[in-house]
Parts: structure tokens; sequence; C-alpha cells
């Protein structure tokens, strides 16, 4: 297995805008304007072509606006994020004021799938999806249905929270499959702050966390036909070396099938699974 200062980067296609900022989320929680100065870092680094919209909650929509105005800097690109539970009604009059926000664009709504997500204005956006446990068909089917004229996508948490427990890796393989059979992309939310599965400390605990690194190799099997149990052996690889070793070895198809099916995340310190990209010797210097 090459070392990874030997080793040859994985195509940067890979992770081009796969990290959404989502820093004004937990575990982070940053105050508004420490994350509007930290998203305008991460534009300004060698790496900001990996770092997605600036996402921002429902409620936080009047803070944003509010600290634009006072000279915080201005996203190029914003997510608007809301969350289970939240009425059409606030989540229309938050991306009403999102969308006057001068010299940003407002590129994705999250918002939890239900019968009635088709009555919001989403027009010009990502829409992505956020289906629950359980049986997910019903949903799929649903979102699968509207991509020939909307640019949706379905949505899945794999970090908990305290209404909703870690998802095992057999939970994230069917969800994983079950998209794949539906040629419908996805995106995820929350815990994928590392490389590879394991337990790491989050504030004053440790909880386990699912592996980007697995989430991608978990993907490319999938979208080759492999079978649910692959699947989740995948998502259960704690081998760093060896993962990155499987990545680093994908042709420019691999790359493309699998961000076709995996169309990004909300990370809330997007310099996590840089660096760790980084250190396996994943990610190449850019060019100019």
């Amino acid at each position: 297995m090459p070392s990874a200062e030997s080793r040859k980067p994985a195509h940067r296609a890979l992770v081009i805008s796969l990290i959404n900022d989502a820093s004004l989320f937990p575990p982070a929680a940053l105050p508004m304007a420490e994350a509007l100065e930290g998203h305008a870092e991460h534009r300004r680094s060698g790496d900001a072509d990996l770092v997605g919209p600036f996402l921002v909650g429902v409620p936080a929509v009047p803070d944003l606006v509010s600290a634009i105005a006072a000279g915080s800097p201005t996203p190029p690109s914003l997510g608007l994020v809301a969350r289970p539970g939240t009425s059409p009604e606030d989540t229309a009059g938050a991306l009403s004021e999102l969308r006057a926000v001068e010299g940003a664009d407002v590129v994705s709504l999250d918002v939890e799938w239900t019968p009635g997500w088709r009555s919001l204005d989403v027009s010009g956006l990502r829409v992505h999806l956020e289906v629950g446990r359980g049986d997910q068909s019903t949903a799929l089917d649903d979102i699968a249905s509207a991509v020939d004229v909307v640019d949706a996508r379905a949505k899945f948490r794999t970090g908990p929270t305290p209404d909703w427990a870690w998802p095992e890796p057999d939970e994230l393989a069917g969800f994983i499959l079950a998209t794949g059979r539906r040629d419908l992309p996805f995106v995820l939310t929350g815990g994928l702050h590392h490389a590879v599965r394991g337990e790491y400390p989050v504030g004053h605990r440790t909880e386990p966390q699912h592996g980007l690194l697995n989430v991608l190799v978990a993907t490319h099997a999938s979208a080759g036909g492999a079978d649910g149990r692959t699947v989740r052996e995948l998502l259960e690889i704690r081998d760093a070396d060896a993962l990155a070793g499987i990545v680093a070895g994908w042709s420019s198809p691999d790359v493309a099938a699998v961000r076709a099916a995996f169309a990004g995340y909300g990370c809330c310190d997007v310099t996590d699974p840089i660096g760790e990209l980084a250190d396996l010797g994943l990610l190449a210097a850019r060019t100019a």
C-alpha cells in the first residue's frame, strides 16, 4: 500500500464543491459574524473549489442579513436549510428574504420531504428533500419523479441529534442503494467530519461517525451494482490507507459516477475533512 507521501492524488473532481459550509449548525454553531469570516477565509484558500455554499437555517436568516449590513463578508453562494418541522410559510418567507441579499446567489434549499413540498417556489434552486427512517420508498419515488423538472436530490441525516440516533451502516447502505436504484442523486448531513469511520470526540463526549471515504467508496460500489452486504461492509472499514488507495485509483468515469450519485454534504468545519484528505495524499495542489 503506497504511503501518503507517495500516493497518487485522487481526481480533484471527486471533491469539487463536495463539502458545504454548515458552520452555523451544531456542533460548531459559530456566531454569525465568525461563521461568515470563516467562510470568506475558505473562499480565499487554495482549496476554495472544494467548498460549496454557505448554509443558513431559516431562523438565522435575519441575523445573516443584519451581519452583512454591518460589514460581514457576503458569501457568493447561499443554501437555505429548513429543518424538519419548519412551516412552508416560514420557509417561503426566509427564502424571499435571502434572495434579496445583494451579491449572493441562493443556490439550494433543504426541506423535509412531505407530499406538499412542490408548493414551494424552488425555481433556479437545487432542492434537497430530507427523508426519514423506515420505509423511504414513497418519498424516494416522489423525489425521483420530479427530477425531470426540478433539480431534486434526496437527503439523509448521517449524524445524531437529540431525537435522531446515529444511523448504523446497514441503514445508510440501504439509503445509498435505494437512491441508486432510482438514479436519484443524494446529499447527506451531520457527522461526516472525518475521512474514515470511527469514534471521535465531540465536545465533552465521544460519538460514532461515518467516514467520508467510506461513503465515497460505498457509493461507487452501489453504482457498480454491488449488493447490500458489500455496501454495508465498505461503510464499516476503519483502515484509512486502504480506502485512500481505492479512491486514488479511480478513473475519470469512476469519479463521474460517484459524484453523479453523491452530490455533497454539510459539514460544520470544512477544514476537518479537507485536512484529512490532504494528509492521506489524496489532494494535489491546485494549478493556476
